[in-house]
């Protein structure tokens, strides 16, 4: 409704850059419904469920589940890619937030698993779980692999954390809680983990298999960092990507990013201090996987705004979702008042996205 009511009161000025040309035209609502969603990266997905990977268009920065499964889904959807796309986002969010509570009720009452959910979807770029992006889908992935660890299934926590492998570059990061859960629970019963253990190395096989794909067959002969490059990626220590990001607030080169980058800025830091409660919190597994997670984000610079992408990338942290849940649940006006805001931000950051303003 934000979306289309935006467009109507102001014409959308279409961009020109890869792939939009994949932008949905028409006056009539049914594409408008559609076409708002196709936005930044989107393109990119829609291009490699539709043509698959090419070595020199940055498709290859890509992970190849979610575009797999789009077209899969657009196969009893008239071949229409784009709703295919969304429905596999809205289906995937769907269940991501079912299984999120039912994780969270092992470790804090009802009331917090409920607010658990609430927080995750009202954050301020919770729309992108929506959006034709893999956020909904490894927020699921990564949610299953620790259920499944948890309720001592761990072949299952494996294949789920495989698929994360396949959908996001920190996907291989499952490969540390899963194992240290293995050997917990291997160590409690007195035994080694045994084959138990080969599970919990699938997901590093996700990004060994994707990137000897990319070699033998599409032809990337650069490593995963290296195939972002074309967004100005770059490894740099932590202090130095604070640093940038402060003196591009303060000194912008888009006049229309200083507020993102400040929402960058307080998501890295924010969630970093809740890494930090989760580790007295919860269980040591959440904290092996927040933990790498926001080092990929602090070792990280990029073209556009130092911190790029990192309050879109903070909404899969779900532990720290968790741990904050718990800490608001004792306190209703402040939990209500910080869903309020959450809310307004995500329909402030909507609106401007529909109109191609780059906010994650």
């Amino acid at each position: 409704m934000i979306g289309m009511i935006s467009v109507h009161l102001q014409p959308v000025t279409f961009i020109t850059g890869n792939y939009s040309n994949l932008l949905i035209h028409g006056g009539e609502p049914w594409s408008q419904l559609i076409s708002i969603w196709q936005r930044w990266d989107a393109f990119f997905y829609e291009q490699i469920a539709l043509h698959g990977y090419r070595p020199w268009d940055g498709t290859a920065a890509f992970y190849p589940l979610y575009p797999l499964l789009s077209r899969a889904a657009s196969i009893v959807l008239a071949g229409h890619i784009v709703i295919a796309e969304l429905a596999v986002s809205s289906a995937a969010f769907g269940v991501a937030m079912w299984l999120l509570y039912r994780l969270a009720l092992l470790d804090v009452p009802p009331t917090a698993a409920l607010l658990t959910v609430l927080l995750v979807t009202f954050f301020p770029t919770g729309f992108f779980l929506l959006a034709p992006y893999t956020e909904s889908l490894f927020l699921l992935l990564t949610v299953a692999a620790f259920w499944f660890a948890r309720i001592d299934r761990p072949w299952l926590a494996g294949l789920a954390a495989f698929g994360a492998g396949l959908t996001r570059l920190q996907g291989a990061i499952l490969v540390l809680p899963l194992a240290f859960i293995t050997f917990r629970r291997a160590e409690g019963r007195g035994r080694r983990p045994g084959l138990d253990l080969l599970a919990a190395v699938l997901p590093s096989l996700g990004l060994i298999l994707f990137t000897a794909y990319l070699h033998a067959v599409v032809g990337v002969h650069t490593s995963s960092l290296g195939v972002q490059s074309m967004w100005g990626y770059r490894i740099v220590p932590p202090w130095q990507a604070l640093g940038a990001s402060a003196h591009y607030i303060l000194h912008p080169t888009d006049p229309t990013q200083p507020p993102i980058e400040i929402l960058n800025l307080v998501c890295l830091l924010g969630a970093s201090v809740l890494g930090l409660l989760a580790l007295w919190r919860l269980p040591l597994s959440y904290a092996l996987y927040v933990w790498p997670s926001l080092l990929l984000l602090y070792t990280r610079e990029m073209g556009y705004t130092p911190l790029m992408s990192v309050s879109r990338f903070t909404v899969v942290l779900f532990p720290c979702f968790i741990v904050l849940a718990a800490l608001l649940a004792r306190r209703p006006t402040l939990a209500l008042s910080w869903l309020a805001v959450g809310i307004l931000l995500q329909a402030t950051l909507f609106e401007a996205w529909v109109h191609f303003v780059f906010v994650a």
